[in-house]
């Protein structure tokens, strides 16, 4: 009986009996825990040495049940009696005061497990994927019907291996092409007379092409004469000659224009072309091919300077109004090719050699479409007669000639001289240089 009581008992000290009540499980951690109230265990006690507990447990059973006592053994240290447990809601249960009160466990509530559904098989296993909406597209603008037209077959165009295309060919080029591809128009758009009318049903013509009756006979169409170049027989010497066949604004009245011949040289036309640099002054540089030839980058710079350039044939020949025509043409056509294939310039004005001109060699100037150029004052500087001379003659020109000075064939230092006086002096006189354009 006392080894039952001892198990039960719980040892608890005064001090842990007037605290808080906590709440504690019922003998296992797993059965429902009781709340010892604070009124109840506050009750009153006696410690009981050993002896005085075997009196007790007498007196107890001698009184009767009617409160039962259990008397807790401790070992040395004090024992608190404790009222047996009550079947009451406010029933307390004596626990060790050693042990470690654990925390009743929150209430829970069990749910079922939810079934797992098992995965349906289909023949082909399928990846659902986003709807993406579908690209706008453009708005369809639809072309105004065409007009009619006719084609055309490309002309064919076998580039000179060895000259660049010119102004020169490019015009001769474009009439060509045009009756090629007038004549090849024709004959697509008469071409389709045979056909059958199945194929003629399937393929619609751009062209409606009017037949006359079987019972009359087309008219020919006047035949018109072919345009040709006037030939300019005088060439121009003044620059009112110059906008006679020029058109373009009046020169001012006190405008003249200067002329530089025989270039590009690698050592004088530098120079010069930093003199007009220096002053403003507009120039026509009429270069001579084969002096082209070996000095691009001079030729190139005189382009690039915003100055004129004019053709001076290729060779420079003094007797080039005796020549054949064919030999002419040739001295102005590969000049020209080389001008424009260096600089991008292609010249509209040509200057004959020591200016030497007769009937044959006007019509060739004017075949190419050049203009022939000619001069007012000539100082002869090319003669290197002095530079007191050469200045002397260029500050007697008036409003309206045109200079001649030279940067090729020879020692110009004595044009580069006078040109340093002449330029500013003639601009101090009020003449005004302008460009021949």
């Amino acid at each position: 009986m006392a080894a039952e009581i001892t198990d039960a008992a719980v040892a608890l000290s005064a001090k842990e009996v007037a605290e808080e009540t906590v709440a504690l499980p019922v003998e296992e951690a797993a059965e429902e825990t009781i709340a010892l109230p604070v009124e109840e265990a506050a009750e009153e006690t006696i410690a009981l040495s050993a002896g005085e507990v075997a009196a007790a447990v007498a007196a107890a059973s001698a009184v009767g049940e009617s409160e039962p006592t259990i008397v807790v053994s401790a070992g040395s240290e004090p024992t608190i009696a404790l009222p047996k447990p009550r079947s009451s809601p406010e029933s307390t249960v004596a626990l060790p005061v050693s042990r470690e009160s654990s925390p009743a466990p929150e209430p829970t509530i069990a749910l079922p497990i939810p079934p797992k559904q098992a995965p349906q098989t289909t023949p082909e296993s399928t990846v659902t994927l986003p709807s993406v909406p579908a690209p706008r597209s453009a708005p369809t603008v639809t072309p105004p019907p065409a007009e009619p037209t006719i084609a055309l077959p490309a002309p064919t165009v076998v580039p000179s291996p060895a000259k660049p295309v010119t102004r020169r060919r490019l015009l001769w080029a474009i009439p060509a092409a045009a009756g090629t591809a007038l004549v090849g128009g024709t004959v697509a758009a008469l071409a389709g007379r045979g056909e059958p009318e199945a194929a003629k049903a399937t393929k619609a013509p751009n062209l409606v092409v009017s037949e006359p009756a079987p019972s009359q006979s087309p008219t020919p169409a006047p035949t018109t004469p072919k345009p040709t170049t006037p030939v300019i027989k005088v060439p121009v010497h003044t620059l009112k000659d110059f906008r006679k066949l020029v058109p373009g604004d009046p020169f001012p009245t006190d405008a003249i224009a200067l002329t530089i011949d025989d270039g590009p040289h690698p050592v004088w036309t530098p120079q010069i072309l930093r003199l007009l640099e220096k002053h403003h002054v507009p120039a026509l540089f009429c270069m001579i091919g084969n002096q082209v030839l070996g000095h691009e980058p001079t030729a190139r710079d005189v382009a690039a300077d915003g100055h004129q350039i004019a053709n001076h044939t290729w060779s420079h020949p003094l007797k080039l109004a005796k020549l054949p025509s064919h030999v002419t043409l040739k001295e102005l056509h590969r000049a020209q090719d080389k001008i424009y294939s260096t600089t991008g310039y292609a010249p509209s004005l040509f200057r004959a050699p020591g200016g030497a001109w007769s009937k044959g060699l006007s019509e060739s100037v004017s075949k190419t479409g050049m203009i022939p150029m000619d001069w007012t004052t000539d100082p002869r500087d090319w003669a290197r007669p002095g530079v007191a001379h050469i200045t002397k003659r260029l500050l007697a020109a008036k409003p309206g000639q045109i200079l001649l000075c030279h940067d090729g064939g020879g020692d110009r230092s004595q044009t580069l001289a006078s040109l340093k006086t002449v330029i500013p002096a003639l601009q101090a006189k009020g003449l005004k240089f302008v460009a021949l354009t």
